[in-house]
């Protein structure tokens, strides 16, 4: 599903596709990779987004984890612009942090959901396992 509001002048558009978890899962746990789960997600994730960006004709991709204090920013723009190059579709990169709490605001004036973790199946565990 792709969708899209305009925002200060700027035509923003975001494409939205159902993840193929368990798929996703075998490789993560299949691997072995649970030690460096972040990357991999990562890179998982930005791959797809990229490859969806080229097919639909985007001029650009990036990730709402850019908006995260809690993700490790360099590692996500490194990968995404190495992706980026490979496929052949740019990455956005901006410290999307910056101005977080009016952005914050003006998104949930937006009706745009929140959620308080990355989104993966551990995160969500470690941050409702906390309670």
């Amino acid at each position: 599903m792709t969708a899209g509001f305009l925002f200060e002048n700027l035509r923003i558009s975001w494409l939205v596709e159902p993840a193929d978890f368990s798929g996703f899962l075998s490789e993560l746990v299949g691997a072995q990779r649970e030690g460096s789960r972040c990357l991999f997600c990562w890179r998982h994730r930005l791959e797809k987004v990229a490859l969806a960006a080229k097919t639909g004709g985007f001029d650009v991709f990036t990730t709402t984890l850019l908006a995260s204090s809690y993700q490790d920013h360099q590692a996500l723009k490194e990968l995404g612009l190495e992706i980026g190059e490979k496929v052949g579709v740019p990455f956005l990169y901006r410290d999307f942090r910056i101005g977080g709490k009016e952005a914050r605001a003006q998104s949930r004036n937006l009706g745009l959901y929140h959620q308080n973790y990355c989104g993966c199946l551990y995160s969500e565990w470690e941050k409702f396992n906390e309670r």
